[in-house]
């Protein structure tokens, strides 16, 4: 009888590990889906993939998505559990304030632009697109703001005031940030900066 257990024990490991392999299979090509731009059908591999309790990172590929169907509601619950898992990256807020853009989430949106440039000026690995990114949709929304500047409170909820100094506050960071990168880049030109 012992050895049925053992063999029942060896066929379930190997069930587990070929469920895995599909599992892998099917999220690959999910992600072939998505570089295809077949978007609706990619979302089918990942909400099957989230559902067999696949890795937390899936979230993002489906958040990504989610984005390009225009379901900014479905992007933005991904992305805060992408945020909840790993509050430190930045890019996930940059990604969850486009959606909030979307929705006309105009505060939701400046809040995760600002968390995205604090997290950003941690981290070691500057992406220099994503801080272009940042300061050209601060410009739009500064923009945009100066345009709805009499019915801000109205269509928002938040005073003009305090939004625009928010946008410019980002903005007035974002330079900061260049300026220490170029004084960075410039001393590791010049030599002055010992390698690791």
């Amino acid at each position: 009888m012992k050895w049925f257990k053992n063999l029942r024990i060896k066929f379930k490991s190997t069930s587990v590990s070929s469920n895995t392999k599909q599992e892998v299979l099917k999220l690959q090509r999910g992600k072939k889906l998505y570089l295809s731009n077949k978007f609706s059908e990619a979302l089918l591999y990942f909400d099957n993939a989230i559902a067999s309790g696949s890795d937390v990172t899936i979230f993002k590929l489906r958040a990504r998505c989610l984005q390009k169907l225009n379901k900014h509601s479905e992007a933005i619950e991904d992305f805060d559990k992408l945020i909840e898992d790993n509050p430190l990256e930045f890019s996930n807020y940059y990604r969850r304030a486009i959606s909030k853009k979307a929705i006309s989430d105009l505060k939701g949106q400046i809040e995760d632009l600002t968390t995205c440039i604090y997290y950003y000026k941690k981290n070691k690995n500057l992406e220099t697109t994503i801080l272009q990114n940042l300061e050209t949709d601060l410009i739009d929304a500064g923009h945009y703001i100066e345009r709805m500047k009499n019915s801000i409170i109205s269509i928002h909820n938040v005073p003009y005031v305090d939004i625009k100094i928010l946008v410019n506050e980002c903005l007035r960071q974002i330079k900061k940030i260049r300026l220490q990168n170029n004084k960075f880049k410039k001393l590791k030109s010049d030599g002055m900066l010992l390698p690791n």
